[in-house]
């Protein structure tokens, strides 16, 4: 018996595209850039996903806006993001710096600092380190890594540690 040889993809019409496209918008929030490149997957010139993802502007399928607040919510309280790495992934997804910015201002401080300090609580309590320097300094590097704010961690990892003791 022979292996199937795989199907040749063919190309869907500009209609096909338009609903796969809308299915896809109204499955999750997508950026403007997602959809190009799903469009452009699909076989479409870069003339043709233009039209397409204009289309779903207008029927507000997309909504840059819309999709980075949902996004940075999202990672916030899914993830435990902080405001540095949510700002790279939205800069990646190709929002502008001023939405980038309005996104993060929108951001609750108070909820924020408190996800903060959970997230440097669960943290310690896996950290078997004995010497306190040395936890703290792993504690504060996981922390950055995680796209907090160096001032911020630094001063509340010792406000924790100094609770701690």
């Amino acid at each position: 018996m022979q292996p199937r040889q795989p199907r040749p993809k063919t190309r869907p019409t500009l209609q096909q595209a338009r609903i796969k496209a809308e299915k896809y918008c109204a499955y999750q929030e997508r950026s403007q850039q997602e959809v190009k490149l799903k469009l452009l997957g699909m076989g479409l010139t870069h003339s043709e996903s233009a039209e397409i993802l204009a289309e779903l502007v207008m029927q507000n399928f997309v909504n840059e806006s819309r999709f980075a607040h949902a996004f940075a919510k999202g990672k916030l309280k899914v993830k435990k993001w902080g405001s540095r790495k949510i700002a790279i992934a939205l800069k990646n997804k190709g929002i502008t710096d001023a939405l980038i910015q309005e996104v993060l201002k929108s951001i609750d401080p108070d909820y924020y600092l408190s996800e903060l300090r959970l997230s440097i609580e669960k943290k310690a309590k896996t950290i078997k380190e004995i010497d306190p320097w040395k936890k703290a300094g792993k504690l504060k590097q996981y922390l950055i890594g995680r796209g907090y704010e160096a001032e911020l961690v630094f001063r509340e990892v010792d406000r924790f540690l100094k609770e701690e003791n």
